[in-house]
């Protein structure tokens, strides 16, 4: 599980254990990933942090992708082409595909963001306010799930102007009445509110939920650690070689760019609908430019113009229809669903953790995967058995995610550095910088005759991350307990 994943499968443990969430605007993002995960987590009968699997966390991003791919069903008008090629686009990008299995808020924000522009086309072509509810809500959800929901908003904004200058023939794009304004307001912010203020139990939610964007735009540009050049996002797509297997996504960038190019066609400006087509290539073309210019970036979040790419490349896949005859058209979807499909497979699947893999950051080593079932066998002969002190110190705190495969044992110390009681614990689990603050502190501090003998608990090398060792230290007598159950 990647580092995020589980501090954010720790803070749902919170909400799961204590019935109570509290929004902090610093940390963690927005509450919808945390309550909607409730819902798998009651019907696993999952009461406690020890008892909830991955599975259960992310099976929610899994069903926030499927939600969009349904709603895309919504776009029927713009053809069955537009609609398959949108279906296989979507459903099979390796990017959509890998970070849906991810427990973070990027699923949920791409996929209510686009479900609220959805919801919201349908209402501006049927005028029924159901479909304006139904926008505001998951426009809301959207807030409540990412700060970066904001830069949507300014997306949105920037390509309504942009449309009432481009449409000088008819001003009135869109046309909303009073009674559609309060409504859609209004569901909005009781929505909002109904998430960031814990269901109305921590009224200064509502006020963090803004005060966020402050430490967002903070944090923005000085995480060194994340900071990359403008053109790293695409550098993602476009190649990666992984054991001689080639991987790319050049495909939705090629016909991304004859989207765009086919959209604003003379002989296309009086198609039906095609101004949300035009609306969605300027909100991607404005969040393609914000993202690459905040120095701050992370793979995932490129989902948010990744999903406007598949649509306008979906328009554009369309337009291919006619050029070319349906046989070879359907030939050619046929060839893209096929290398996609695989591509994503080999992609989130066979190597969904090896560092050639463009998406894999900063990812879990495979090495934590041992560290639980080892101290497990340890304490398993010791009276204490889980209840065994087992002490975490890491410079930073950069111990993550460590507690979510140590989440049943019930007595860990996680510390930032070498605290003057840790000769108290059997068993030690430290990084490197700390191994000389360790041993003077193990043998200088315990009084006299109560100093004990601690020997590696651990064989071979434990990376939590690449460049993260974890060293894993334990009493002799405790390890000679053990050693001696297997020679029984």
């Amino acid at each position: 599980m990647h580092v995020d994943e589980a501090v954010h499968a720790v803070k749902f443990g919170s909400l799961l254990e204590n019935n109570y969430y509290k929004y902090d605007p610093v940390e963690y993002h927005g509450p919808t990933l945390n309550y909607f995960t409730l819902i798998p987590s009651l019907l696993f009968g999952e009461s406690e942090l020890k008892e909830v699997t991955e599975t259960t966390l992310r099976i929610v991003p899994v069903f926030a992708g499927l939600l969009l791919l349904a709603l895309l069903f919504l776009l029927k008008d713009f053809g069955k082409e537009f609609l398959l090629s949108a279906f296989i686009l979507t459903g099979f990008s390796s990017l959509i595909v890998f970070y849906n299995r991810y427990y973070i808020h990027e699923s949920l924000l791409v996929s209510f963001s686009y479900s609220g522009i959805i919801l919201g086309y349908k209402f501006l072509k049927d005028q029924k306010l159901f479909f304006l509810a139904l926008s505001s809500i998951f426009f809301a959800l959207a807030f409540a799930s990412k700060e970066t929901f904001i830069i949507t908003v300014f997306a949105i904004f920037v390509s309504y102007l942009v449309l009432r200058i481009i449409n000088r023939k008819n001003i009135n794009i869109i046309s909303l009445n009073l009674k559609a304004i309060l409504i859609f307001a209004g569901t909005f912010v009781i929505t909002s509110l109904f998430f960031y203020t814990s269901f109305f139990s921590n009224p200064t939610g509502a006020i963090d939920s803004l005060v966020t964007f402050a430490n967002y735009l903070a944090k923005a540009g000085n995480d060194i650690e994340h900071i990359h050049p403008f053109y790293y996002y695409f550098a993602l797509v476009t190649f990666a070689d992984i054991d001689g297997i080639f991987f790319s996504e050049l495909i939705v960038i090629i016909f991304f760019i004859l989207g765009l190019f086919r959209v604003f066609t003379k002989s296309n400006s009086t198609v039906e609908g095609i101004d949300f087509i035009k609306f969605i290539s300027i909100v991607t073309l404005v969040q393609i430019i914000v993202y690459s210019v905040i120095p701050y970036k992370t793979p995932w979040t490129m989902m948010s113009f990744w999903q406007g790419m598949i649509v306008v490349a979906a328009f554009g896949l369309a337009e291919l229809r006619k050029f070319i005859p349906k046989f070879n058209w359907n030939l050619t979807l046929a060839f893209i669903a096929i290398f996609l499909f695989a591509q994503a497979y080999f992609n989130s699947i066979i190597y969904s953790s090896h560092q050639k893999n463009p998406f894999v950051y900063s990812h879990t080593e495979s090495d934590i995967k041992t560290v639980e079932p080892l101290l497990t066998k340890v304490t398993a002969v010791q009276s204490e058995y889980l209840n065994t002190p087992v002490y975490v110190a890491a410079s930073k705190n950069d111990y993550w995610p460590l507690p979510w495969y140590l989440k049943k044992f019930k007595k860990i110390s996680w510390n930032e550095e070498i605290t003057n009681d840790v000769y108290k614990f059997p068993i030690i689990l430290a990084s490197p910088d700390l191994e000389n603050a360790l041993i003077e502190n193990l043998y200088s501090l315990p009084p006299d005759g109560s100093v004990n003998l601690y020997v590696p608990l651990f064989d071979s090398t434990i990376n939590l991350r690449p460049g993260k060792e974890i060293r894993g230290y334990i009493r002799k007598d405790y390890l000679d307990k053990y050693n001696y159950t297997l020679t029984k």
